[in-house]
């Protein structure tokens, strides 16, 4: 992969990995470009990248829609003439008891999180194919590995991101294209603030350990592209748990029973003092 004609495509890339990741790409000089829902916050991010030295293009993309992801990968073809990078990073929490959540909602989420993934999937396969190269980076969760109190639908997207990621990097190893599952822990992005009780679990999240940078993250995902890394977890404590979940589960869901515990209580805390005005969502 030539270091001098990379073009990457980000998806959600208005706020936290995704922004990080675009600045990242751009300062290291790479054609980019980025789908998000909120085309503000997405032309912001833009002119940033231009600031830094990459050229960026914005394209309004909603990833559950798989003719606006396909319209993603075809804007990059046409105005780059390659596709070198497709960064499935797009998605949204849900922060519910899993008998609470409704039929429709796990829904949506996997509307998101998994088949927005997927469609990138498909979009940029045929192109890598074609040009007998490419990278494709999944952003997936340590919760893919495993699942945690009030984020049962959300591992669950997560858990499918990571093995349709695994089977895609045996098949399309021989054909040169390298695919990795981005497995990242507890980062600051807008991922609580976005989900309903989101402010109970970062309290709660807050006690457990200190979040990564989502820049810290995103120079990670840099320094790997192009190169055949099956996966990364993020933090010490990241590894620990998908350790742990694999080797000692009952310890494991011994953990997670005290912060389920402590997750309720903030939760409780919260209900006894007044509502405030929700944050939209990506």
């Amino acid at each position: 992969m030539s270091r001098e004609s990379r073009v990457a495509v980000i998806t959600g890339a208005s706020s936290g990995i995704g922004r990080e990741l675009a600045y990242e790409l751009a300062r290291r000089g790479d054609r980019l470009v980025l789908g998000a829902r909120r085309m503000d916050k997405l032309q912001e991010v833009t002119q940033m990248c231009l600031k830094l030295g990459g050229r960026a293009l914005a394209v309004q993309t909603d990833v559950s829609v798989q003719a606006q992801v396909d319209a993603l990968v075809t804007t990059a073809l046409d105005n780059f003439g390659q596709l070198d990078l497709m960064v499935n990073n797009a998605g949204r929490g849900l922060f519910s008891r899993v008998q609470e959540t409704t039929s429709q909602q796990m829904r949506s989420i996997f509307d998101v999180n998994f088949f927005g993934v997927f469609y990138g999937c498909l979009a940029a396969i045929p192109v890598m194919l074609a040009q007998k190269q490419g990278h494709i980076m999944n952003v997936a969760s340590v919760v893919g590995k495993r699942g945690t109190p009030y984020h049962g639908a959300y591992s669950a997207t997560k858990f499918a991101v990571i093995g349709l990621t695994e089977s895609m990097r045996v098949e399309l190893k021989p054909h040169n294209i390298h695919v990795t599952a981005i497995c990242p822990a507890l980062t600051e992005t807008e991922f609580f603030e976005t989900s309903e009780r989101g402010s109970a679990a970062k309290r709660s999240f807050a006690k457990l350990r200190r979040m990564m940078p989502a820049a810290d993250v995103a120079r990670k995902m840099a320094d790997i592209v192009g190169k055949d890394k099956p996966q990364i977890v993020f933090t010490f404590g990241g590894k620990l748990l998908a350790a742990m979940a694999t080797l000692l589960p009952r310890a494991t869901d011994a953990m997670m029973a005290r912060y389920f515990v402590d997750i309720s209580q903030q939760i409780e805390q919260d209900s006894r003092t007044p509502a405030t005005q929700p944050v939209q969502s990506k």
